[in-house]
Parts: structure tokens; sequence; C-alpha cells
């Protein structure tokens, strides 16, 4: 009866696996989609533009990256998926941050802009000239960060690619053409995902200083 039981308790978890297993080709197509159109946004020379439609860029690729992550952490696993052991959740957790530290130092930009006048008639007209030199740190900051986030996206590349190629090899026929019928679907979806470009002459945020 015991011997029967622990059969049967086996049985039931592995056909949950197995289940599981079929969306593994969604979700790993998900990730892909959801990380390539990460990438080309970021490596997007956005410095052209002006620090509010930076802002909209830094929005999209932070989304994009959350969709990855959540769809990486979602792949199946005969054994408990920990994340915090996963390499690529860590890596794509990290460049989340670098990201979003980046994105932080443009909306200060943006904030300076909207309230320079209000905060001059409060702290002094000297504001003014202050405003444009802590501006100008703050965007070389930003874009030292993203110098940095970009060479952690070149460092991680061939072992992304490596990664994927082992995984599709586990694919039988079926899952592989599920597999890349998703990652269309999916690769049409995340390219509406980016900024909304409006006129810089109607735009209320600075110009690019490089212009």
């Amino acid at each position: 009866m015991i011997k029967f039981l622990k059969n049967k308790n086996y049985s039931i978890q592995n056909r949950k696996y197995h289940l599981s297993r079929m969306n593994e080709p969604a979700f790993s197509a998900k990730h892909d989609a959801a990380y390539e159109r990460a990438v080309t946004l970021f490596s997007t020379d956005f410095f052209s533009f002006p620090a509010g439609q930076r802002s909209n860029i830094y929005d999209s690729v932070l989304k994009l990256l959350d969709i990855a992550i959540n769809a990486r952490i979602g792949l199946p696993n005969k054994f408990k998926f920990d994340s915090e052991k996963d390499p690529i959740t860590q890596y794509l957790l990290l460049l989340k941050d670098t990201v979003k530290a980046a994105h932080a130092l443009v909306a200060h930009e943006v904030i300076l802009f909207k309230e320079e006048k209000r905060l001059s008639s409060f702290i002094g007209p000297n504001l003014s000239s202050q405003i444009r030199s802590t501006d100008e740190i703050f965007t070389n900051s930003e874009l030292n960060i993203c110098h940095c986030a970009n060479d952690l996206i070149e460092m991680a590349s061939s072992s992304i690619n490596r990664y994927r190629e082992r995984l599709q090899k586990t694919f039988n026929n079926e899952d592989l053409a599920r597999y890349k019928k998703t990652l269309i679907e999916f690769t049409k979806l995340y390219d509406t995902y980016g900024p909304t470009y409006t006129d810089e002459a109607n735009s209320n945020t600075p110009p690019n200083k490089d212009q």
C-alpha cells in the first residue's frame, strides 16, 4: 500500500512537471523577445533626444526587463526554481538596477527643468546657474551609467546566446515550432514598446546639450 502511494505521488508530480513543460517554449519565447527589445531600445543612441524622451525609453526598457525576468522565473523546472541561484535571472536583475539608476538621473534633470522658475523664486536668482552646473554633472553620470550597462549587455551576449541554443536543442520538433511561432508574436507585440517621439519644440523637457 505504501509503495503504491509513493508511486502515485510520484506520478502526480511527474504529470504536473510534464504539463508545465508544455509552457516552456512560450515562456522562453516571451523572455527572449522582451530581452531583445529591451537591448535594442537601450542600444539606441538616445542621448540625441531630450531628457523627457530618454525617460520614456528608460520606462520601456524597465518594463521589458520586468517581463523578461518574470518569464524567466516562470520557466518550469523539475526541482524548485531558485531565482537567487539562477545566473541569468541575477544578470537581468543587475541590468535592471543599472538602468533604474540612469533613469533616476534623467528624472532629476526633468524635474529641475520643470521647477526651475518656482525654485528660483524661492531660493534666489543665482539658482539658475547652479542648476545648469548640477544638471551637467547628472547628465554625465547618466551617460557613464549607460556605458556600464551597455558593457554589461555586451559581456553577457555570448552566454545568453549559448543558453538559448542549448535550450532550443532540448525542444522536440513540435515545441521548437511553437517557440518560433510564439517568438514572432511576442516580437511584434514588444516592438510597440518604446517612446512616443514628440516635436521637441512642444516638449517640456530640456534639449540635449550635444545638439
